[in-house]
Parts: C-alpha cells; sequence; structure tokens
C-alpha cells in the first residue's frame, strides 16, 4: 500500500507541475510582451530600466537589438571594451556591423585614427569608410618607423578610390586634396576618370577634370571627346582621329554609337573609314555595329539593316547572347512579316530557339505559312509545348483545346535541414522582427541568414518562410533554387478574405487580383518600389490619393497603403477602372497599370488596332511590362484552379479583338 501510495503521490505531482510549467509558446509569447516594453525603453532613453529589463530577454532572439540600441545610443571612447565584446559576441550580424559603422563614424569624427584602424572591418567597408582608413593609415602613429612606406601605400589605395566615373563621399575629400597636394594625379589618371564620368553622363565632374589636363595631347583629347559626347557627327572629321591610341579608340566607339541613334546612314559611314584605319577589339565592334543596326532598322532601312545584320550575326550573337536577335524578330511580328519571323527564329543561339516564347512564335509562323505542309510535326511541336506552366504553353493548351497544365510537385521536406535552418540566430531574429512589424531589419536578417546557402538550404527556407506565412520569402527562396514546380508554395492565397470581399465589390475576378498581388509585390505588403509605389499591389500614392478621393475610401497618408485592407480596397477599384477604360481587356488594363495609360496609349496609336493580341503583347517595346502583362494572365489561371473555377487564359473578346 505504501508504494502503491508514493506512485499516486509522485504521478499527481507531476501532473500539477506539467499544468504550471509554461511552454515553449507561452515562454516566447512572453518574452515578445517583454521586448516591446523594453523597445518602449529604449525609445524613451531610460537606459538604466532598460539594462534591468533585457536582463529577463537574455534568450530571446533580439536580446542583442536591446543591448545596441543602448551603445549605438551613447557612444563614448570609455566604452570601447564594451564595443569589442558586442561585435565579438555578435560577429558577422546585422547589428554588429550597423554598431561598428557608428563607431568608425565616431572615431573618425574625433579623429582617433589608431583606434580607427583597428576596428576597421575592410570586407562591409562603404566607400565612406575606405577613404577614412586610408586616411588614418596616413595619419595615424606619426613615430611609426614604417610611416613613410605607409603613407605610399594609403596613397596608392586612394588613387583607386578617386579613380571612378561618379562623385565620391564628401569624406573622402580630405583624402583626396592629399593626392593632389602630394601631385599623384597624373593627366592619364585624370583622362581616365573623364572618360568613365562621360560615359556615366557627370559633366559637371567631367569638367573639374579639366583642371588636371595640362599638356596639348591631352586637352585636344578631352575636347574631341566632349565633342564626340554632345555633336557625334563630328566624329566624320577624320583628320582629328590619326592615332590608333586607346584613348582615340574610345572617343570614336562613343561617338559612333551616339550617332547611330540620330543618323545610322552616316554612323555605318564613318564606321567603314575607321575599320581600315584603327584597331578595334570585339567588344567595341559589337557595340558600334548593333547601335548601327537597331539605328537602321529604326530609320526603316530595313534592307541594308539585315544584310549587314547577316554578316555579323556571329559576332552579336557572341557578345549579346542572341537578344539583338530577339529585338529583330519582334519588329518582324509588329509588321506581321512571317517569312521574315520564320528566317530570323533559324537565326537564334539553339538555347533561345529551346525557349517557351520562341517555341510558340516558331508555331504561329508555320500556321501562318500557307505552304506548309507538315501538319504531324506542327501538332507535335503544339502538343510538347502545352505541357509547359507559362503564358506560351497555355496558349499552346488553347490551340487544342485542353486543360491547362499546373505541374505541381511540393518539395520534400527534409525535417532536420529544415530545423537547422530554422534555428539559424539570424533566421530566428528575421521571424520575431515580422512578428513585429519591423520588415526592414527582418529582411536584413534574412539576407544575412541566407547569404551562403546553397540549393537544399534554399527549398528549406522557402518552406519555413510558408510555415510562417512570409510569402514573399519563400516565393523568392524558390526563385534562388530554380525550383518552379511547387504550385502551393509559390501562388499562395494570402489576404484571401480581403482580396475576395474587394473583387465581390468591384465586380472584379478574385483570381485576377490575387495574380496582380503575386505579380506585384509577391505578397508583401512592405514592399515600396525604387519608383515610390507602395505595398500588396504597388500603388503610387498619387494614384491612391485620387482613387481614394473619388471612392470615398478613408486615406490620409501614403504610409496608409502599406495596410493591405487600404491597399487592395484602392488597387481593386483602380484596376476597376483600367477595365472599363479598355472594355474588358485585361491585356491592355494590365498593360496600363505596370507602365501607365499614357504609353499604352502610344503603343495603341502605334499598333493602329492592327495587331493580334499575342503580337501586340510580344511587341511591347518595355521588357517588363511584356512580363508583367504575360505572368498576370498565367497567374490568373492558377489562381482560378486554387479556388476552384475554370475560367480561359483569354476570353473571347480578348481573343478577337485587333489591337
Amino acid at each position: 500500500m505504501l508504494c502503491s501510495s508514493v506512485i499516486t503521490n509522485l504521478s499527481y505531482a507531476d501532473s500539477i507541475q506539467a499544468i504550471s510549467k509554461p511552454s515553449a509558446e507561452d515562454n516566447l509569447a512572453h518574452q515578445r510582451l517583454l521586448y516591446r516594453d523594453a523597445l518602449e525603453l529604449a525609445r524613451q532613453g531610460k537606459w538604466q530600466r532598460l539594462k534591468q529589463h533585457r536582463e529577463q530577454l537574455q534568450s530571446y532572439p533580439l536580446y542583442p537589438y536591446l543591448v545596441y540600441a543602448d551603445l549605438a545610443s551613447n557612444l563614448r571612447y570609455s566604452r570601447r571594451s564594451e564595443v569589442s565584446q558586442y561585435l565579438e559576441d555578435y560577429s558577422g550580424s546585422i547589428k554588429a556591423r550597423h554598431l561598428r559603422n557608428h563607431w568608425l563614424n565616431y572615431l573618425a569624427k574625433r579623429q582617433y585614427w589608431s583606434t580607427f584602424t583597428r576596428f576597421y572591418a575592410p570586407q562591409q567597408a562603404s566607400i565612406k569608410q575606405q577613404c577614412q582608413f586610408q586616411l588614418a593609415r596616413y595619419y595615424a602613429d606619426p613615430e611609426d618607423p614604417q610611416l613613410d612606406k605607409r603613407r605610399a601605400q594609403a596613397l596608392s589605395a586612394a588613387l583607386k578610390l578617386w579613380n571612378v566615373g561618379k562623385s565620391q563621399p564628401k569624406q573622402c575629400d580630405r583624402l583626396f586634396n592629399r593626392l593632389i597636394a602630394d601631385n599623384r594625379i597624373t593627366e592619364a589618371l585624370a583622362w581616365q576618370r573623364f572618360n568613365k564620368a562621360l560615359i556615366n553622363h557627370q559633366y559637371q565632374l567631367a569638367r573639374y577634370l579639366q583642371r588636371f589636363i595640362k599638356t596639348p595631347y591631352y586637352s585636344q583629347l578631352t575636347k574631341l571627346y566632349y565633342q564626340a559626347d554632345r555633336s557625334p557627327e563630328n566624329i566624320g572629321q577624320f583628320q582629328h582621329f590619326n592615332n590608333d591610341s586607346a584613348e582615340e579608340l574610345l572617343i570614336i566607339q562613343h561617338a559612333l554609337v551616339h550617332l547611330a541613334r540620330r543618323d545610322s546612314h552616316a554612323s555605318l559611314k564613318y564606321w567603314s573609314h575607321y575599320q581600315q584605319t584603327h584597331e578595334f577589339d570585339d567588344n567595341a565592334r559589337s557595340a558600334v555595329v548593333s547601335a548601327i543596326i537597331k539605328g537602321l532598322y529604326k530609320q526603316r532601312a530595313t534592307t541594308i539593316a539585315d544584310a549587314y545584320f547577316a554578316d555579323h550575326l556571329q559576332l552579336l550573337n557572341d557578345s549579346l547572347d542572341g537578344s539583338l536577335v530577339e529585338w529583330r524578330i519582334r519588329l518582324a511580328l509588329q509588321d506581321k512579316d512571317w517569312p521574315s519571323v520564320r528566317l530570323w527564329l533559324q537565326r537564334l543561339p539553339v538555347e533561345l530557339q529551346n525557349s517557351s516564347a520562341w517555341r510558340y512564335w516558331h508555331i504561329r509562323s508555320m500556321q501562318s505559312d500557307p505552304l506548309s505542309t507538315d501538319k504531324p510535326e506542327l501538332q507535335k511541336m503544339t502538343e510538347s509545348l502545352a505541357q509547359e506552366r507559362d503564358f506560351y504553353g497555355f496558349l499552346a493548351s488553347d490551340m487544342l483545346d485542353k486543360e491547362y497544365r499546373l505541374n505541381h510537385h511540393p518539395v520534400a521536406i527534409d525535417e532536420q535541414r529544415l530545423e537547422t535552418i530554422k534555428a539559424l540566430p539570424a533566421m530566428a531574429r528575421a521571424r520575431e522582427l515580422m512578428f513585429h512589424q519591423d520588415s526592414l531589419a527582418a529582411n536584413r536578417e534574412w539576407n544575412q541568414a541566407t547569404a551562403s546557402f546553397v540549393y537544399d538550404d534554399w527549398l528549406m527556407a522557402a518552406i519555413a518562410a510558408g510555415q510562417w506565412q512570409w510569402h514573399s520569402k519563400a516565393i523568392a527562396s524558390l526563385g534562388r533554387a530554380q525550383y518552379w514546380d511547387d504550385v502551393e508554395l509559390r501562388f499562395p492565397l494570402a489576404f484571401e478574405p480581403t482580396i475576395r470581399s474587394a473583387a465581390e465589390d468591384n465586380n472584379v475576378d478574385s483570381a485576377l487580383l490575387f495574380a496582380l498581388a503575386r505579380q506585384e509585390s509577391a505578397f508583401d505588403a512592405s514592399a515600396t518600389s525604387p519608383a515610390g509605389a507602395m505595398g500588396l499591389m504597388q500603388v503610387m500614392p498619387a494614384t491612391a490619393k485620387g482613387t481614394a478621393r473619388k471612392y470615398k475610401i478613408p486615406y490620409l497618408k501614403s504610409s496608409q497603403l502599406h495596410d493591405p485592407e487600404t491597399n487592395i480596397a484602392i488597387a481593386s477599384h483602380y484596376y476597376e477602372e483600367l477595365l472599363k477604360r479598355y472594355n474588358g481587356s485585361r491585356i491592355l488594363a494590365s498593360a496600363a497599370y505596370n507602365a501607365g495609360p499614357s504609353r499604352v496609349a502610344q503603343w495603341l496609336n502605334k499598333s493602329d488596332g492592327k495587331l493580334p493580341f499575342d503580337i501586340w503583347i510580344e511587341v511591347i517595346p518595355y521588357r517588363e511590362t511584356r512580363a508583367y502583362v504575360r505572368n498576370i494572365l498565367m497567374y490568373s489561371i492558377i489562381y482560378s484552379r486554387k479556388i476552384g473555377e475554370r475560367a480561359p487564359l483569354l476570353m473571347q473578346d480578348e481573343i478577337f479583338r485587333l489591337l
């Protein structure tokens, strides 16, 4: 009985302990609350209380952020040992890099050069810091017996920092002034930088550099180069270019490329002369020849351009990877010149001939040939293309009246590798930062965590991101692995209730709105483009303001575009407007959403209502917009299948309407 009683009591005690002991999830939730409180203390500058508070968070992934906040906000020379310890403890982390940057700025501002050199990390140094480091090498330890050697090395490195085609940060000025004072900037070096500046259209820098040009030879070169850039027709004054020097070759190439855009016939004439008098390498020849050919085509000298292109096909395919041939095929498509389409398709490099796009246009060109009798081969080619999960594969499926192939093959999960990746300190920090809605810091930590990933790592990173509902990273990780067949991970039904509601309110297909969000931001509500478009559907603030006012959507400031509900509401209304404007054409509405209605108007004016839908898409001048329109249509098909619909790639009106 005694033994049984003891066992019963122990079991009861174990049960009580199991109930009272917090789970890992509860502990994490508690730490997240504590961290938010700690951030508020940091914002208020209550550093002593923060130190006490953060002791409870030493096991939390974002603990280094709290230590960093204290050090970065209270830098003093007396805390150099704390800075050093932090850099050692969190070596390689984003916050260690940030602290090093703050610390180096602090040291440089106070000219603590010896300490600066000890903390300097060349592998992560900015241009500003590189200049400061060379300045530190020049001025630190004046009693060093190796001072002269060290200064010579510093100035040699400084010359490389100086010799670039743009202005450098102001922190480099003192170092560069040292170069000038020591007469280290030669005319030859100044000429090199002058050339780089002109190529980058940095005219103010180019004018500044002329002060270093003294001799008649280089003075004449800079004058000729300016003329070649501003008035390229002057390259026809052959008497000025009778020296086969590297400098003259650069000027001639620069002028002929510019001239080809204005007067391709003159450029071709002058090029013929210079080929006889000067020796150009293949890169220069390719640049000039491709510019002349494009100029001839644009100036409607098609026969001359085709002959010249054929004569230089190998050179251009080797140097341009077939891109100029692709450009020529699109020109033929624009004219519906099917014999030329067939001819130039044969001149593509083999790897491009095998791409879905050019396989499709091969099929279309055969269909358009009244003399073509090889129907079995055409059927075989179409059936093969219809196996592909892309825009052209779906078009081929429509030709055969077959269902589209989604070819879903999910990533196989390696549980051990997956858990290892989730446990990486930077990955754990990234996840927590996303929880706290600090997307900028989260992205930085993600990039740090994945910097050395290989194929299998990227696959598991995609799985981890998908489990965390971090859809943009799941999609990007599969892209890095070039694994395209996990349709579930690549095309999530993110923000589904909001998107479905907006689709119903605006009479727009849900699949189309899903496709827009997937194409625009990969479901990253925090995204901001270089042009300023914001949020899930990358809405421009000016567009948002007008659309919100028109449809009475609460909207006060552009930051609201990072709110998914606001962004989706505004974007869906705007896209509905575009659909109405273009009589329901998703092709034109999508092109306008990406490139703007004014550009679509230009393209429609050029095509003059004479082009089938597929040619119109293929000859859109902007590569980005071409891909955008194709993707919106293709993604719409994938999403329609995911939500249980069976919409076609294109409606009948979209197919038969000429654009």
